[in-house]
């Protein structure tokens, strides 16, 4: 993976960081209301390239893939939409990976999601703290 994980603060225009922050919002493991996303990007020759999203509170990291980020891959016009569409995914929906959850936020219901791949509205419904 390229890089360290950054917060562009004031920047006119940062995509990723406007995509966590409004887009997952709240932390989905600690529940901190603004965690104030950090974001590394990964660059890949073959494959789509991904945009990691770690929680400076509990230390959880997300990664989501740039097209879902950027939206290219809502569009069947798109090679990413033609592949999500014959995956069988719903197209406009951004698909969430859970790298780690935060040794603070760990309970044994959150660590059947490791390496699980889902949309980001599921993941709001599993993790939503009541």
């Amino acid at each position: 993976m390229a890089g360290e994980y950054t917060r562009e603060e004031g920047a006119m225009c940062n995509i990723p960081q406007d995509f966590a922050d409004k887009k997952i919002g709240s932390c989905p493991f600690c529940g901190e209301e603004h965690p104030r996303w950090l974001v590394k990007e990964e660059w890949k020759v073959i494959g789509s390239n991904n945009y990691y999203f770690k929680c400076p509170e509990c230390e959880s990291e997300l990664m989501v893939p740039k097209d879902d980020v950027t939206g290219m891959s809502f569009t069947k016009n798109t090679y990413s939409g033609k592949q999500k569409m014959k995956a069988g995914k719903i197209m406009n929906m951004p698909y969430v990976t859970i790298i780690k959850i935060g040794l603070s936020a760990k309970t044994s219901e959150n660590m059947l999601l490791k390496d699980e791949e889902i949309p980001l509205d599921q993941l709001k419904k599993v993790c939503r703290k009541e």
